[in-house]
């Protein structure tokens, strides 16, 4: 295949372990929406089938498709549209509201099913939960009555790298919360956020999300890595365009090689004449738009020719800095990459 995204298990398994010890033996969820932030969600679980793991997901979708590859726990952390059906399948799930969890109570009645919710803390991130213990009691004693309990309690926090006293406002009221779970409960507390695992937070699991992939700590090692060929070669004159929209002209003549990987791919059109790849460990530089399904390098310096392999993308973060972006950003924008995913390591 010409386009390669390749899932380097040696460093996911180093990154698991190393999270593993950081957190003294404390339980972490592995976040794998998005296709697991671009990897393949396929491809992570079959390399995580023997750690001892949970995972979390943004959807019902995400969820069912997982459940046909693992036996392990999964939690969906958006909205679903069919409660049943994740009941059914042993999907756990977030609740953000006592009125859903009445909802979602009348269901698995109906079904003689048992729920498994997670209730979502709103300590500040100001998207999902409740954030006030009103609520919070009208759910506890509405569960007590059911003969139910939560599953999970958690929060997400939003500012950990940039506002410190937000943040400890949000840890705050997040401890208040979960000390005010029944003490006969089994309810896993967890939190996630970026860099929670390095923060210093009283939880029983973390969310893992952008660590396991390699990145937020100089420990960490890039799972991810892109790959191509160039299929073709073009003679260009001066004063002649390359591309769309005459985003590059040859100043003399030059030699250009085409790399049959687009934007439609995750490559940003942003990176236009700002990329640079590698061809037996020499740079190329990009010239000209980059296109849906293509993009050009200048091959004037270079011996490379129709056939030989480009490495696009190492570490997302040189990426990310020349985008004026994040990690997640560029390693997401891989989800609907057109080409195999493939594990190499062990």
């Amino acid at each position: 295949m010409l386009n390669q995204i390749l899932l380097n298990k040696t460093n996911l398994l180093h990154n698991l372990h190393y999270l593993e010890n950081y957190l003294q033996g404390k339980k972490i969820c592995v976040m794998v929406k998005a296709n697991a932030y671009g990897h393949g969600m396929a491809e992570v679980a079959q390399c995580l089938q023997k750690e001892k793991v949970s995972y979390g997901v943004s959807n019902q979708d995400e969820a069912l498709a997982l459940r046909k590859l693992t036996d392990k726990q999964i939690i969906v952390f958006g909205a679903c549209e069919n409660y049943h059906e994740l009941m059914q399948n042993n999907i756990d799930f977030a609740v953000f509201s006592f009125e859903m969890v009445k909802k979602i109570c009348k269901i698995a009645k109906a079904y003689k099913l048992k729920p498994q919710m997670h209730l979502c803390l709103n300590s500040g991130m100001n998207r999902y939960g409740i954030n006030q213990k009103n609520e919070f009691f009208k759910i506890v004693n509405f569960l007590a009555k059911q003969k139910l309990q939560l599953s999970g309690f958690y929060t997400h926090f939003s500012s950990l790298t940039t506002d410190e006293k937000y943040s400890e406002r949000q840890k705050r009221m997040f401890y208040e919360f979960c000390y005010a779970l029944p003490k006969e409960w089994q309810t896993i507390t967890h939190v996630g956020g970026g860099k929670t695992v390095f923060k210093d937070i009283d939880a029983k699991m973390f969310r893992t999300g952008i660590e396991i992939y390699g990145y937020g700590d100089q420990n960490l090692r890039p799972v991810m890595s892109v790959k191509s060929q160039i299929v073709d070669t073009v003679k260009v004159k001066a004063g002649e365009h390359v591309g769309y929209l005459c985003g590059f002209t040859a100043k003399t003549d030059m030699l250009v090689g085409a790399i049959p990987l687009g934007y439609a791919d995750g490559l940003p059109r942003k990176l236009s004449n700002k990329l640079t790849v590698f061809c037996k460990d020499k740079p190329l530089q990009n010239v000209g738009n980059i296109c849906m399904d293509c993009f050009m390098v200048d091959l004037a310096k270079s011996k490379a020719k129709v056939g030989d392999e480009v490495l696009i993308m190492q570490n997302a973060s040189s990426l990310a800095s020349t985008l004026g972006t994040t990690e997640y950003e560029v390693l997401t924008n891989f989800g609907h990459f057109r080409g195999i995913r493939r594990i190499v390591g062990e």
